[in-house]
């Protein structure tokens, strides 16, 4: 079973749309990155507690290009 959190957007599309979403799974907190729309790369970073799960959130967040990312 796996809980969305948070999901945050650049409110761009196709190949410049930029998603992170935050999950609760069974055994901690996930973190993924996709590029690219739903067609795009993704990659997946699993955590122990929440605190660390948001710390890469947060990090993902700064890092985008135009660095503004909205949603919940």
């Amino acid at each position: 079973m796996v809980e969305r959190v948070e999901h945050r957007f650049n409110r761009k599309y196709h190949d410049g749309r930029r998603d992170i979403y935050l999950h609760r799974t069974r055994t901690g907190w996930q973190v993924v990155g996709r590029i690219g729309g739903a067609d795009g790369t993704h990659i997946t970073h699993d955590f122990g507690t929440e605190a660390d799960a948001r710390t890469m959130l947060g990090r993902m967040r700064e890092s985008a290009p135009d660095g503004k990312m909205t949603g919940r």
